[in-house]
């Protein structure tokens, strides 16, 4: 009965304000009465959407760490790189650490979360029993949230740049363009999960 009854509260994660869960027609919006910071809001076919934009992702990091990132050219030489070529120009000494910092944050986190998310709802999508251990999968993917800086890495590139601009030539390669679709699309991904909805038939099955 204790556990039923927690079934039907939601706490807000702004104010942490206990609501009762009403239902919520789908394109509707269940908000906190005190801070009006939206609760749930379940979507048509959200689960569809958020595993198409997770695939893209994963897809979209392949194309961004395989393909040139910057161009440089000075005095007739020119030189090319990618993320992973920049990565590496922290490779010597107590600098490794900060390239590892930046691999995780920009590549691997990304990733992960995408992964993750399609791990989650797969099953939930096909109306199989959700995948071993699910729900630590999910909750953490939503722990990574904060760490994975795609968007970071694309305004720091562009401050970078603008610096450097006056001692070389430099244009965007492939990967640069790839990487600000991405930045895009984990946007999307991210506003399109509805945590409430996910976590209810998580534990539905479970």
């Amino acid at each position: 009965m204790i556990d039923q009854d927690l079934d039907r509260l939601i706490a807000c994660p702004t104010c942490d304000l206990l609501h009762n869960v009403q239902p919520v027609e789908r394109g509707a919006r269940a908000s906190c009465r005190r801070c009006h910071t939206v609760l749930f809001a379940p979507r048509k076919q959200s689960v569809d959407v958020s595993i198409a934009l997770a695939i893209t992702v994963a897809i979209l990091m392949i194309g961004a760490v395989s393909f040139p990132f910057l161009s440089m050219s000075q005095s007739g030489l020119s030189q090319s790189t990618s993320i992973l070529g920049l990565v590496m120009i922290f490779s010597n000494g107590w600098m490794m650490i900060a390239g590892a910092f930046v691999a995780m944050l920009v590549i691997v986190l990304p990733v992960t979360r995408a992964l993750a998310l399609i791990y989650t709802l797969l099953p939930l999508r096909f109306g199989w029993e959700p995948f071993p251990k699910s729900k630590q999968v999910f909750q953490f993917a939503q722990d990574l949230l904060p760490w994975a800086m795609t968007e970071i890495f694309i305004v720091g590139t562009m401050v970078a740049l603008v610096k450097i601009a006056g001692l070389a030539s430099l244009s965007f390669g492939v990967a640069f363009w790839i990487y600000c679709v991405l930045v895009i699309v984990v946007a999307l991904k991210d506003a399109s999960v509805c945590k409430w909805t996910i976590w209810k038939q998580l534990n539905t099955h479970i």
